[in-house]
């Protein structure tokens, strides 16, 4: 319940960080005080309470009585949710956050300082997730207060907690690697494998935005995707990158269809001869990925490595039988 409160008080302050990062009139400490975007109503701080203010408001303006977009207690609602399922899993017996992550902390039960440590670095990153992807969603960019910031932090963090990172050369997740360093190099082969994963995950996207480019005639990537995904590379590593990216393509090629198909028929309903608008912001479909690696690594990597490969088995198996 705690967990759940400070995601709501941090999803008011996303609230800001959504509205005044892609405004360059503006910034996050200023100005001091929020106001109504409409009359400059001074904002109360009865008036500013998470969810709570706008349901008794109305979603209106305490001043001019202008709508308040419902995407303010949007995101204090899903922030406030997000923290109290870091929280949960945080605290969870055994870890699953640590399964198959650099010694000496895989496969023991970590200390309540690296719980802590573990909470907090996922709360700092679903608020990442969520301002980038409202911010792309609106603006088509990704402020680079939230991708340099964090690609900057990915790599201090990592050496700090090396339990953030995988083995950096395992392909397999049931693959015995031995370590990069010798024992007790963990934080340095974090350092490693986060300034690996940086490079992987901003190259490969950087290069399929510039052969998008040679084949559309067209950007198919801004750089705002390339820098997010040096941040989630450099906090995840290498192969997680390339699983955000593989999951980013699957969802928003969904998306992008379904809009597409749906500014059509939109267009023939109203007969005006209006072209659709084919651009897709890519930026929330990589966060949605990153969120679900960060989250579900083990998961994922067992599936795609080990149940799927059984399940082609058996398929095969079932058909030649």
């Amino acid at each position: 319940m705690s967990a759940a409160a400070l995601g709501a008080t941090i999803g008011s302050f996303l609230n800001v960080c959504i509205y005044r990062m892609p405004r360059r009139c503006m910034t996050v400490a200023h100005p001091r005080h929020s106001r109504c975007p409409h009359c400059g109503h001074g904002i109360r701080w009865y008036e500013n309470i998470p969810v709570l203010s706008w349901l008794a408001l109305r979603g209106r303006c305490s001043g001019c009585r202008a709508p308040i977009s419902a995407m303010y207690p949007l995101v204090e609602a899903i922030t406030a949710a997000a923290f109290a399922v870091c929280a949960r899993i945080a605290v969870e017996t055994p870890a699953t956050w640590l399964d198959g992550v650099l010694g000496p902390w895989s496969g023991s039960e970590p200390a309540g300082w690296i719980r802590l440590a573990w909470f907090g670095i996922a709360a700092a990153f679903v608020s990442a997730m969520i301002v980038s992807t409202v911010v792309d969603f609106e603006f088509q960019i990704i402020p680079d207060q939230i991708t340099l910031s964090g690609a900057a932090l990915a790599p201090l963090l990592s050496l700090a907690f090396p339990w953030l990172h995988r083995p950096v050369l395992r392909l397999h997740p049931h693959t015995a690697v031995p370590s990069v360093l010798p024992a007790g190099w963990e934080p340095v082969e974090g350092l490693l494998a986060s300034l690996v994963g940086a490079a992987v995950g901003a190259a490969g996207i950087w290069i399929v935005g510039v052969l998008g480019k040679a084949v559309f005639r067209k950007d198919a990537m801004g750089l705002g995707d390339v820098k997010l995904m040096a941040f989630v590379g450099g906090l995840l590593g290498w192969k997680a990158a390339l699983f955000v990216f593989l999951i980013a393509c699957c969802v928003g090629s969904v998306a992008g269809v379904s809009q597409l198909v749906g500014a059509r028929l939109l267009a023939l309903v109203r007969r005006d001869g209006s072209k659709p608008d084919h651009y897709l912001a890519f930026g929330p479909y990589l966060a949605l990925g990153a969120l679900a690696m960060f989250f579900t690594y083990a998961r994922i990597e067992t599936f795609v490595f080990v149940e799927y490969p059984r399940l082609l088995e058996r398929l095969a198996v079932s058909l030649h039988g």
